[in-house]
């Protein structure tokens, strides 16, 4: 069997959601190990994998990063001591665990494959820092970093054509392919229909939350019956109070804490319509889990939105960062229950053809025989 190391930065909270049916999926072409972190340390197997759960209290701490670097050059020298050496580096971005990644690649002589799960190159992006110097120093910082991993990369990963434009023409010749990320969608199903709109994410700005407010307020002038459910961890974000200055004295929109992965089936499966209106995304896995959920989605026109979102047939698109659009596709919606069924079932069927686990992994494993 191929042996991989991954390095899938945390905070993971469920190991067993975030890691199980995908390590056992990729245990029947390859083996080897998870580096990642969360709340405490952990040791766990899944199939032909160990995950190793490195203790990060603060998320993402510069202690984690140090750890990651240290415990993937032990676990790699040992691994090449014992004549059963990892054939392959897997990093979740060509920034942090990609530089790790590079770094161990550099000392073993090991081959490197990257995932880009993002336009890191969008001022958005940045968006959450108050400091405009800053704002462009960390821009700045992380352009380098992607095009020095990029430039040493055997293999990429992308979520939509022309993500990583901005770089090429690169030093080497990757194998790089498209296709969309593992989303562990199989407890989504249609729970029934609430005269709700569900958004879920962070932070504020970067994922459109304003712009949906905005376009929610105008489209419920006629469709009052309707609620906004706005999901996702604002508490250790300086955006909490724009969100409650949004939603102040608006009794049909509300914001409800983030809960477990285990808990989202409940949350997706029982809304109308899905909402995800980002200024920037790669892919959404949402977006996934609400089409194997079978339900009508509205995205914004961005970044891999479209990949996910065939418009007027399983899903509808509107102009990024246009109220007006948004308002008068939610209200089409929120008028036309056949539209809604019609939309949902579509979804329900292009998630069994083409998003399935099993397309997953067929096609991860090609990716990483080719590299």
């Amino acid at each position: 069997m191929k042996k991989i190391f991954l390095i899938i930065p945390g905070p993971k909270f469920n190991l067993d959601y975030a890691f199980k049916d995908r390590c056992e999926g990729m245990s029947r072409y390859c083996c080897g190990t998870v580096l990642t972190s969360g709340p405490s340390a952990k040791l766990v197997h899944f199939g032909r994998f160990e995950v190793i759960c490195v203790r990060d209290s603060k998320h993402k701490s510069w202690r984690s990063t140090v750890k990651f670097l240290l415990l993937g050059l032990w676990h790699l020298v040992k691994a090449k001591y014992n004549k059963n050496p990892f054939e392959l580096i897997v990093t979740y971005d060509p920034l942090k665990s990609g530089l790790i990644g590079l770094v161990l690649k550099k000392l073993l002589n090991t081959k490197l494959s990257v995932e880009v799960n993002g336009d890191y190159t969008d001022p958005v992006n940045y968006v959450e820092f108050d400091n405009l110097l800053y704002r462009k120093y960390k821009r700045f910082l992380f352009i380098h970093v992607e095009r020095l991993v990029l430039n040493n990369s055997d293999g990429i990963k992308l979520l939509y054509d022309h993500q990583i434009d901005y770089f090429k023409p690169l030093n080497r010749n990757p194998v790089i392919q498209r296709f969309a990320n593992y989303v562990n969608a199989k407890d989504f199903n249609n729970l029934g229909e609430a005269k709700e709109v569900l958004f879920v994410g962070f932070p504020l700005v970067v994922k459109g939350v304003d712009i949906l407010v905005n376009a929610f307020k105008k489209a419920t002038r006629e469709n009052p019956a309707w609620k906004l459910k706005i999901l996702g961890d604002y508490g250790d974000y300086p955006d909490f109070d724009k969100l409650q200055n949004l939603i102040a004295s608006e009794d049909n929109i509300f914001h409800h804490p983030p809960v477990d992965p285990a808990e989202m089936p409940e949350h997706i499966g029982s809304c109308g319509i899905f909402v995800l209106p980002s200024r920037t995304e790669a892919m959404g896995r949402v977006l996934i889990e609400a089409m194997a959920a079978g339900k009508p989605r509205l995205g914004s026109k961005v970044g891999g939105i479209p990949t996910v979102i065939e418009d007027g047939i399983d899903g509808m698109l509107f102009k990024s960062e246009d109220v007006d659009d948004l308002a008068s596709k939610l209200s089409t919606l929120m008028n036309d229950k056949s539209l809604r069924k019609r939309l949902s079932n579509n979804a329900k069927i292009r998630y069994k053809t083409e998003f399935q686990a099993s397309h997953y992994f067929a096609k991860l494993e090609r990716f990483y025989m080719a590299i």
